[in-house]
This record gives structure tokens, sequence and C-alpha cells, in this order.
């Protein structure tokens, strides 16, 4: 028995020394000239069972492109109650949708069909990132009031859920958060290339320190957190393994479902599976 410690640890050390990341491309979506053309400028994604939600936060509008390829659109400029003004992020769970007014401290959420359903109004934290889980859980990020607000699916209060102060590093340092399926919680920082890891609690469980300054997107795969830059690099937190995908369009944004990788491009959607090997 007491070599056998010691032989665990050398086959961990070895599994963990030559893991690297496998890349399987499983679909190419072409997305309709009616979402491409230079009149709907895509830059946030979010994938659902029945389709893509593709946020234009430049000219404040929502694309629904169908699993049956149906596109409906909402927003825009107005006074209409599905406008919206400073739109920070589109998300979907459970058949619903909301998009995240940053600078009008609200919600403005549709049914799965972009139908307007309600306004929701929030106290004035004035969020920079935000994401949902699948139970519907969802986390608004604001750096002035340096807090986590967290809101369950009815949407009633956004309670106190992090308080960021408590790590003096992050302050003005964030660069994403990312609300994985299982409700986790992942914070990338630029300033000290720290990625910050929580568990669906609220309890701060990792820190990483990664070498890569350019990295924008960070998300969860199944188990495996990865770390993403506009060019295609795929970078394994755990494992601090590389891959570069072959694309010839700059990353506007990644979402995740089923434990696939979506990938929007201007014009595209690529599906793509990224495990560890």
């Amino acid at each position: 028995m007491k070599y056998l410690k010691p032989i665990l640890l050398a086959i961990l050390f070895c599994c963990s020394l030559y893991s690297q990341i496998n890349v399987n491309i499983i679909k190419i979506i072409d997305l309709p000239t009616e979402i491409s053309n230079k009149e709907f400028q895509p830059t946030n994604l979010s994938v659902s069972t029945t389709g893509y939600y593709i946020l234009d936060n430049i000219n404040r509008q929502v694309a629904f492109l169908s699993n049956d390829n149906d596109i409906v659109f909402a927003g825009g400029y107005g006074i209409d109650n599905d406008a919206f003004i400073d739109p920070i992020e589109i998300l979907s769970s459970q058949l619903q949708v909301w998009i995240v007014d940053g600078t009008e401290n609200r919600l403005i959420e549709f049914d799965h069909n972009l139908n307007y359903l309600r306004t929701i109004e929030f106290d004035p934290i004035y969020p920079e990132f935000s994401g949902i889980d699948d139970w519907g859980n969802m986390l608004l990020l604001s750096e002035q009031e340096q807090m986590i607000f967290k809101t369950n699916p009815q949407i009633v209060n956004f309670d106190n859920f992090i308080d960021l102060s408590i790590w003096n590093d992050l302050y003005g340092c964030i660069t994403d958060m990312y609300i994985a399926s299982d409700g986790t919680l992942g914070i990338l920082t630029n300033c000290n290339k720290f990625i910050y890891l929580f568990n669906r609690l609220g309890k701060l469980e990792n820190k990483f320190q990664v070498e890569i300054t350019d990295s924008k997107y960070l998300i969860k795969l199944s188990n495996e957190w990865f770390l993403l830059n506009t060019d295609g690099q795929i970078i394994s937190i755990r494992y601090n393994e590389k891959v570069n995908l072959p694309i010839e369009q700059f990353i506007l944004d990644v979402a995740q479902m089923d434990g696939n990788l979506y990938i929007l491009f201007l014009d595209k959607i690529w599906v793509v599976n990224v495990a560890m090997e």
C-alpha cells in the first residue's frame, strides 16, 4: 500500500502532462442576409433549444433565428416597450429571453419568439456583466458597487451574492464573467491575469494565474474551463494547453449548450466540440 500513492501520483502527473485539447467542428450555420447585412451588426449570442438569439448592441436590436430558419426581430430605436438603450447582454433560459439594459438598470423580458412580456427595473447598480444558469437564476456584476447580485427565476428582487471588494485586485480589472449552466461562476481579469472560479453558492473555489493577456472570453464546457481570444486561440485553464481554430474572421461572442461551444462570427455560427484528452 505504501507504494500505491506514489504510483497514483505519477499516473496523474503523466495524464496531466500529456493532456491536450481536442477540437471537432460539428456544424457551420450560415446567417441569413437579414442578420448578416450592414444594417444588423451581430455582437452577442445566446443559444437555446429553440434556436439562436443574436444581439446587435450598436443598433439596439435583437434577432431570433429559429431552428426552422424563421427570423424575428425586436427592439430598435424608439419608445416602444421592447426598445432598449444600452444593451450589454442577451440571456435565455427556460423559453424566455432577457435584454440587460445596463445604464437604464432594467431587464426587457420576451418569450422565446421575442414577443414582449414585461420590463423589470432594478436599483441603479449599472451592471457591466451578466449571466444566467439552467435554473433561471440571473446574476448581474456591478464594478461600481463591487458586488455580484443574484435573483431567482421569478426575478422579484436582486440580492447581494458575492462581495467583490474582498479581492482588491479585481477593481477595474474584470474582462469577462461567465455563469455556467450548473450555476458555477468564473471571472476573468486583465490586470493581474487571474481567473477566479466560484461554486454555485458563491464561494471562491479556485484562483488561476494565466500567461495569455489577450483572452477575451471565459467559458465552461462540460466540466472544463477555457479561455478564447478573438483570433480563435483556445486555452485550457487547468492544463494550460492551447489550440488554434482555423478561422478567417474575428470571434464576436461565444456561448454553450449541451457542452458544445457556439462561436458567433459576422455571417455565421460555428458549433464546436471542445474536450480534453
